[in-house]
């Protein structure tokens, strides 16, 4: 009898262990890909997350309309805020739409913002969207991580010819090439001058300061860079350039091409200081040059 008291016990307690043993441990996703190209998430939103949060959020227009959607997704403390995840939606022309983190932009054109490669990104979303792209690939400042840039993966569902919502996870620090970093200056953010002034040549000299400029390179191969530069006309209207620049074998100087076919010459004063330098045919009346100082941006 006491034989089968102690197995009965010994049955017993296999069973409690039994539920503990067969618990599988949560799986961590370590990285996901995006077609061929695999990302490391580490502590990261996965790239399934973001495609189901924005899914739901299509969902959600669709059962409830535009008007009460566009609402939801701008209420701060709503349904479609969660952690670094948050819905917000443009209009093709650039229009803000809907915005939990900064709703003084709801209405508000950002296609000429520089601030954080906003016009860049929205100029470069409303293309893709447009081939029937939806994941787009762009630098961007998070906030979580004293504002450095870093790589962000967004993805967008466009809703009719009109607008596109969408979201964006951090995927890590900019990955740029080993050449870029070991051979050539690492150039990404925002530059702003702070000096300079153009002249016009003809049979006198004209001088005019220059206008507020702000050069944003969102790329870095080896050694070419692109980006976009924002300058005021003297009119007042605002002129938006794509560039490419090239370094020369010394790292200092640069080749830039700007969108017109215009040439400059950049130099690095040093690791936060871009010297510029141009010229151009200008009119059939006179010749222009000119010259500016941008610093790097650093609060950016």
């Amino acid at each position: 009898m006491e034989k089968h008291a102690i197995l009965l016990l010994v049955i017993f307690g296999l069973v409690l262990m039994t539920p503990g043993c067969m618990q599988s441990e949560p799986e961590l996703t370590t990285s996901t890909s995006e077609g061929n190209d695999v990302v490391e998430q580490g502590n990261y939103t996965s790239n399934e997350t973001l495609v189901a949060f924005v899914e739901s959020a299509v969902a959600y227009v669709q059962e409830h309309g535009k008007e009460k959607a566009l609402a939801e997704f701008s209420n701060p403390n709503g349904s479609f805020v969660r952690g670094e995840l948050y819905i917000y939606a443009y209009d093709f022309n650039g229009t803000t739409l809907a915005h939990p983190v900064n709703p003084e932009k709801i209405g508000v054109n950002r296609l000429n913002e520089t601030e954080a490669g906003v016009g860049a990104f929205l100029r470069q979303v409303n293309d893709e969207i447009r081939n029937g792209e939806s994941f787009h690939r762009i630098a961007y400042v998070n906030p979580a991580r004293n504002r450095t840039v870093e790589s962000k993966l967004a993805y967008t569902v466009q809703m009719d010819e009109n607008w596109w919502l969408g979201s964006g996870i951090y995927t890590g620090p900019l990955d740029l090439p080993a050449a870029a970093l070991a051979g050539y200056p690492e150039m990404i953010g925002t530059w702003r001058a702070d000096d300079g002034a153009i002249y016009f040549l003809n049979d006198t000299i004209e001088k005019i300061p220059a206008s507020k400029n702000t050069w944003v390179i969102t790329a870095q191969d080896d050694r070419a860079i692109s980006g976009f530069k924002v300058f005021s006309l003297p009119d007042g209207t605002v002129e938006n350039q794509t560039l490419v620049g090239i370094f020369n074998p010394d790292g200092e100087t640069i080749s830039f091409i700007d969108q017109p076919g215009g040439w400059a010459t950049g130099s690095l004063a040093d690791p936060d200081t871009l010297f510029i330098a141009w010229t151009n045919p200008g009119t059939d009346a006179a010749t222009v040059a000119g010259f500016l100082t941008l610093h790097r941006d650093n609060t950016a």
